[in-house]
């Protein structure tokens, strides 16, 4: 088939009625014929015609099974299929079109009213095709906007805006379950001397490294790390006891220390470090996620306190 010509299947058990119609189009269309029901459905799923010239009375399957069998399969549904048949009744016309046909042409054919209706409704699939496309490219940039919308553009984690929904969304579904859910707030110790002696670019390098090695750390279903603001990154860990969040949050301290980013101006460390707060809640009473947030704060400013680059927690009295 030539690539820019649309192609048409004929599906007749006359030979000379494909003979016409092949005379009457290949000049404009690359055109390509069954004899057989069978053999129509065949080149249809292979080759994916435009359009579809379909005769009603052949032996095996007639031409009304062939259109039934052609609408209820996913590759060919969107074919355009126009009977071309002697039978002329208002009825069987009807009945043509119940079962998916465009159209409907009556023999003896007239070579103008079959070429127009065939540019028509080759003219109609294509705009089709057009507004497909766009709906699939409209559909694939909305997808894009909606990630976009949810994820820090430097780290590549949850931006602040997906952690406040998610965090509410947890604390709904730990109210529900009485699932204990823990929160981890770190900062990065002596940030801003870092970006003064290093530079910025060397600072975006660094909030890098730390969002993989979040993502890396926290990949269990439901763990959410984000980018809290600036230098802070939060961790939301459903269905997590005060236990295993103390665990989690200590190797995340020693696991940044083993990045061995050098931070020559740090008064914690000759390494980049983190300070953490972490608070865990078996949620039997209502908390906001301001609650969550106050709390986890509060413990992580007791860290920097307590010097930096350690792991502070914050445990509610209703918690186990």
């Amino acid at each position: 088939m030539t690539k820019d010509r649309a192609a048409i299947l004929i599906i007749d058990d006359s030979p000379l009625n494909i003979e016409l119609l092949n005379q009457l189009l290949n000049d404009d269309y690359d055109v390509f014929f069954a004899t057989t029901g069978e053999k129509g459905l065949e080149l249809a799923r292979d080759r994916k015609p435009d359009l579809i010239l379909l005769d009603i009375m052949m032996p095996g399957m007639d031409g009304y099974q062939v259109c039934m069998s052609l609408k209820a399969s996913e590759p060919t549904r969107q074919i355009p299929v126009i009977f071309i048949t002697a039978m002329s009744s208002i009825e069987e016309e009807a009945r043509g079109l119940e079962v998916g046909a465009i159209d409907y042409i009556t023999k003896p054919i007239s070579p103008p009213i079959v070429k127009i209706r065939v540019r028509n409704h080759l003219e109609l699939k294509r705009h089709s095709d057009m507004l497909e496309l766009v709906g699939e490219e409209l559909a694939r940039k909305n997808r894009q906007l909606e990630v976009l919308a949810r994820q820090d553009g430097l780290t590549g984690l949850a931006n602040r805006r997906f952690f406040d929904e998610a965090l509410d969304a947890e604390i709904r579904r730990a109210i529900r379950s009485r699932k204990p859910l823990s929160l981890i707030l770190c900062d990065i110790d002596f940030f801003k001397r870092y970006n003064d002696h290093y530079g910025h670019l060397a600072g975006d390098d660094c909030l890098r490294a730390i969002g993989t090695l979040l993502r890396r750390l926290f990949q269990r279903g439901g763990d959410l790390p984000a980018r809290y603001g600036g230098e802070e990154f939060a961790v939301i860990l459903p269905n997590t006891p005060a236990d295993n969040a103390l665990f989690l949050a200590e190797n995340l301290c020693r696991e940044m220390y083993k990045l061995a980013v050098p931070h020559n101006f740090s008064d914690a460390s000759e390494y980049v470090t983190l300070s953490v707060g972490v608070v865990s809640d078996t949620v039997f009473q209502t908390h906001s996620t301001e609650w969550f947030i106050d709390q986890a704060d509060t413990a992580l400013y007791r860290s920097k306190n307590l010097g930096r680059n350690r792991v502070t927690q914050a445990v509610s009295q209703d918690s186990n």
